[in-house]
């Protein structure tokens, strides 16, 4: 855990590179123009920084919000050498800038071991989403510890992922502590219930209340009748993630029917929900639209900031 978590002194990027060039490269990736990105684009401009030791990828992950072709623009970034540890002067990531903006189209792209260093603060991005009450980020990072791969529950049970969410910054607070003392209440519950949740050396998933459980149900009945009117009223922020046991939600039921193809109901459900949320053998929800050829749900997903390219386990 101290090693997933402690930062390198060695991704503390160098300064280099022309400025105008860096902000110009970034404005075009947060654009999604492709075509600029890779007309102006080096192996040396991706890996240099400006005087505040931000790079590109930094840069652009302080935009609060991106169209699909970002993605695409991002992955190339990755191909010519941009480090998605690099920290900047005050030890943050692109994960803890785009934490802070909630801009999901960004941190959904970065490895899973890039969402969980600490910066001088001693703060993970999950405590920086917490913070500002960034609750599009906030989710998925949560959510991502439901998958087999990052919790490694047959070889740590629920223990790691109970302590990864459990972490305290330099001033002994957690995530939940610090979105409640930010004055974001109902994300610090959301916080609080998701570490109540317990996963098994199997991988599944418990500890949803009677409650919770009525309500999660309620909405899979929705979903799997196709009523998209019914979902619309009942679907909250607090209901629409509540996973069964194998990590489905609202939104993987509903992506996987044709018949919840309004674009309506999808606009909501991605405010709502968390577009990247998988199963524990990381089945999303775009996976699911896509076998449906629910293409509502798919561009809606996409639009929200889940990743065309996201993969399962099996």
């Amino acid at each position: 855990l101290q090693e997933l978590t402690r930062p390198d002194p060695n991704n503390r990027v160098s300064i280099g590179g022309s400025p105008a060039d860096l902000q110009t490269l970034a404005h075009d990736v947060i654009r999604g123009d492709f075509g600029e990105v890779r007309r102006l684009a080096t192996r040396q401009l991706v890996t240099s920084a400006e005087a505040a030791r931000r790079t590109v990828l930094m840069l652009v992950a302080d935009a609060p919000e991106t169209p699909v072709q970002t993605a695409k623009c991002i992955l190339y970034l990755f191909e010519l050498g941009a480090n998605p540890k690099a920290a900047d002067a005050n030890g943050d990531t692109a994960a803890h800038l785009a934490a802070r903006r909630d801009h999901l189209r960004l941190l959904t792209l970065l490895s899973f071991d890039a969402k969980w260093l600490r910066n001088d603060d001693g703060a993970t991005p999950l405590m920086e989403a917490a913070r500002t009450g960034s609750w599009k980020c906030a989710k998925h990072l949560l959510h991502l510890l439901r998958l087999w791969r990052f919790n490694e529950c047959i070889k740590h049970g629920n223990s790691k992922r109970s302590r990864l969410l459990g972490l305290k910054n330099r001033e002994g607070r957690t995530a939940s502590d610090l979105a409640r003392l930010s004055g974001h209440s109902e994300l610090a519950s959301y916080i609080e219930r998701e570490m109540r949740l317990v996963v098994d050396a199997n991988g599944r998933i418990s500890g949803l209340t009677a409650q919770e459980e009525a309500d999660r149900q309620e909405l899979q009945r929705l979903a799997e009748l196709g009523n998209s009117a019914g979902l619309r009223r009942t679907a909250t922020r607090d209901s629409c993630d509540l996973p069964n046991d194998w990590g489905r939600t609202a939104l993987m039921w509903a992506a996987q029917n044709s018949s919840c193809g309004d674009e309506a109901l999808w606009e909501q459900l991605v405010q709502l929900g968390d577009p990247t949320c998988a199963t524990i053998l990381a089945e999303s929800c775009l996976h699911r639209a896509a076998k449906a050829g629910n293409s509502a749900s798919a561009s809606a997903l996409l639009a929200a900031g889940a990743s065309a390219n996201a993969r399962e386990d099996w």
